[in-house]
């Protein structure tokens, strides 16, 4: 197979390897399909050289780097090779710049391409080298800003030429001048010099050792995207710089080895003062090749392409002033080489022909060899490697569409299911720190009692609702005595007649306060209640369903309910209250009869009263003696024990204070006073008693418990709820699950990669 047929071959094999290679990565890329780490690394480390590699087949080109030290002579030897002293070779760093030289067949196709960099990739250097402290290349820059800037400004520049001497300054300036050596990105110089084949391209890269960190990375680069290497050795054995070269060239073409495309020139041994240091150097630099990388000494060949240049009348006045005269150069390379013959001293003494006819052969015989080897192994990595990932995928996933839409359906419910059983653990968790810390905190209580402020809170609003309904059934009562006062006043105010009216009005008035009052303590439990549904809810992604399962039929049945029990714990307490207080006047027969046929009703309040006021210790007692226990000192002292009265009290509608150590002005004033004390009372019991005895502490706590037992009790219902939000697609539900379970799109991502990865082997 010539190199031709191989470059089409090979360039077809390639492709199908890539595009196997491009699915494989695909599939492997899906985290569900569980492809080992070390597969899919594989892959990506064999693409890179592949694609290099397929690329220089596509530009049907082969590569061939020069590479060496600073003066080791490389623009020497390709000048040696081009046989026209081009490139500058002087005493000093003689190239700045990558230069790409390129076989063309005819003379009107040869020319000089300079590129300059973009302005982005000007900056983009900057900002490189000030992040690797590239002092020297800063420096450089700085100092040749200007000319750096214009050079930029023109932009790319091309050079048409006859002969490679009438491009000699134009090359010299780009390549070589420090001033434009940062604007010029690459030099393609395009030439019939190079070789006879075709796509040969050689790369005179910049010395490793120049200290320019972009001399190290354009070499790291090159040797990673060649087909064969020259490598200009001055020295016996090999430096630090030129290991890198050994290092550089095996990461970037790890399917062959260094000793399968590198050629050494040890040059300058025009240098050597004897022929013994000639053998010595010679063997010594091929036994380090030979234990270094395997190299044979075949690929190993010495000589001077200065003295080639100078010897052929080809030398320029630079490169004389260097090397040296012709016949003091033939006179050493004879003394060195004991070759007397001078054709034959040019061609075996400087080592230029020879190599020559080395790569030559290579290019002719070789390189289809190690194309073979290159490709073969790099596509025979990818298949293998990407036929185990199917063979991985496949055990698990099938590639049929139906049958992969069920498998993946199942599975993600499956998946759903494990996730849900965890997650619910979760949410149970999560509401028990809500309650402890909002519910409780907020309405009445934790369950361990840690929080009494917050039952303080709560009964704080139930003393508020009582100070505001007592306080308009004062406003009411007052506003109708006027009219019952009036009514039972002719021929004159019938005081019994007048205080028995008035109190069954008033009455009827508190039957409606304590529903009041039930009513709106209903409210605050309902709000305390879809509060912690709210929650609930919350912890369910907002769906309605939470709601609909947790309170009955709608909110105004749940109040009705929760009012209706309310208003039984209220009126249990509060109506024997009422009815000992309110509905007789004070030493009547009938409140006598009240309050004996009230009997243990009225007496368990007592058990619960928490006021500091002795004379409502015991109901019973303050039913019998009345507002005398508070202000009749004899009464005081007689029946509590207790010198003093109670601070004297303003009426509420005349707001004229009574001292009640003296007889009243009138009857009308006495059943006011009676009338108001009782009131007073009995707002003092609602406030201190009614709440405690009535159990709404325990209600409350019973109800909102009941919630969250209701909702830990429904994990199946719930099930169903996050099954439904999750195949909704809810967006609050899809934040919490994990990736490969969010989107329904998906489900037949595994199977189609998979089934577009066989496809590709298949081909």
């Amino acid at each position: 197979m010539d190199w031709k047929t191989a470059s089409s071959y090979y360039e077809a094999r390639l492709s199908e390897a890539l595009n196997v290679q491009r699915h494989a990565v695909n599939l492997a890329n899906l985290p569900q399909a569980e492809v080992p780490s070390q597969l899919k690394a594989i892959l990506l480390q064999e693409a890179e050289p592949a694609r290099r590699q397929l690329e220089r087949l596509k530009k049907r080109e082969f590569r061939i780097a020069v590479v060496g030290l600073e003066k080791a002579g490389k623009s020497t030897f390709i000048n040696a090779w081009l046989e026209c002293d081009l490139l500058p070779a002087k005493g000093g760093r003689c190239t700045f710049t990558t230069t790409q030289i390129y076989s063309v067949e005819n003379d009107t196709e040869q020319k000089l391409e300079v590129q300059a960099k973009t302005e982005e990739q000007f900056i983009n250097l900057l900002n490189e080298l000030e992040t690797a402290k590239a002092q020297e290349d800063i420096k450089t820059i700085r100092e040749n800003e200007i000319t750096l800037q214009q050079v930029r400004r023109e932009g790319n520049r091309t050079f048409p030429f006859t002969r490679l001497d009438d491009i000699r300054e134009s090359l010299k300036k780009y390549v070589a001048d420090e001033k434009y050596a940062h604007a010029v990105l690459e030099a393609r110089l395009y030439t019939n010099k190079l070789a006879q084949a075709e796509g040969i391209v050689f790369y005179d890269v910049p010395g490793l050792d120049s200290g320019l960190a972009k001399h190290v990375d354009e070499a790291k680069e090159m040797l990673s995207d060649c087909d064969a290497v020259i490598l200009v050795q001055r020295f016996t054995s090999l430096r630090e710089k030129e290991l890198e070269i050994i290092k550089f060239t095996e990461l970037g073409d790890k399917n062959i080895t260094v000793a399968d495309k590198l050629f050494v020139f040890l040059s300058r041994i025009d240098s050597l003062a004897t022929p013994e240091a000639l053998k010595t150097h010679i063997e010594e630099a091929s036994q380090d090749w030979f234990k270094r990388a395997k190299l044979p000494q075949e690929r190993i060949i010495y000589g001077s392409a200065g003295a080639y240049l100078v010897l052929n009348g080809l030398a320029g006045e630079q490169t004389r002033l260097e090397v040296g005269e012709a016949s003091h150069i033939q006179a050493q390379l004879k003394k060195l080489t004991g070759i007397i013959d001078e054709e034959i001293l040019n061609k075996k003494g400087t080592g230029i022909p020879e190599i020559k006819e080395k790569i030559f052969n290579y290019i002719n015989t070789e390189r289809v060899f190690i194309l073979k080897k290159r490709c073969e192994a790099s596509i025979n990595t990818i298949l293998t490697t990407s036929k185990e990932i199917y063979q991985l995928v496949s055990k698990r996933y099938p590639e049929n569409p139906e049958e992969a839409k069920r498998f993946e359906e199942d599975r993600r419910r499956v998946l759903f299911s494990e996730w849900w059983n965890y997650r619910w653990e979760e949410k149970k968790a999560d509401l028990q720190k809500f309650y402890d810390s909002s519910v409780a905190k907020n309405s009445l209580d934790n369950l361990t009692g840690n929080s009494a402020t917050s039952l303080a809170k709560f009964k704080e609003r139930y003393l508020q609702i009582v100070a505001s309904e007592i306080q308009k059934l004062k406003e009411e009562a007052f506003r109708k005595k006027a009219i019952i006062f009036a009514a039972n006043s002719f021929p004159q105010f019938d005081r019994m007649k007048a205080n028995f009216a008035w109190r069954e009005d008033l009455y009827g008035d508190i039957s409606k306060l304590l529903s009041s009052i039930a009513r709106q303590l209903a409210l605050e439990l309902k709000d305390e209640a879809l509060n912690l549904v709210e929650y609930m809810t919350s912890l369910l992604w907002g769906s309605k369903q939470v709601k609909e399962r947790l309170i009955d039929k709608s909110e105004e049945y749940f109040l009705s309910k929760l009012e209706n029990s309310l208003s039984v714990l209220f009126l249990r307490f509060a109506r024997p209250v009422a009815e000992v207080l309110i509905r007789a006047p004070l030493n009547s027969d009938a409140r006598d009869k009240i309050a004996k046929s009230l009997g243990v009703d009225i007496e368990i309040v007592d058990n619960y009263y928490t006021g500091e006021e002795a004379a409502f210790q015991v109901l019973k007692r303050y039913a019998k003696y009345g507002y005398k226990l508070l202000y009749n000192p004899e009464t005081r002292q007689q029946v509590l024990g207790i010198k003093g009265i109670v601070a004297p009290i303003i009426n509420v509608v005349t707001q004229i204070t009574i001292d009640v150590s003296s007889e009243l002005k009138s009857s009308q004033d006495d059943v006011t006073f009676e009338v108001e004390n009782d009131i007073n009372a009995f707002e003092e019991y609602l406030r201190a008693a009614i709440f405690e005895a009535a159990g709404f502490q325990s209600y409350c706590i019973q109800e909102l418990k009941g919630l969250i037992d209701s909702f830990r009790e429904k994990q199946g219902t719930w099930m169903g709820v996050a099954l439904n939000e999750w195949l909704q697609e809810n967006p609050l539900l899809l934040a919490e699950i994990p990736p490969e379970l969010r989107s329904q799109e998906s489900n037949l991502e595994v199977s189609d990669r998979l089934r577009q990865l066989s496809t590709a082997l298949k081909k």
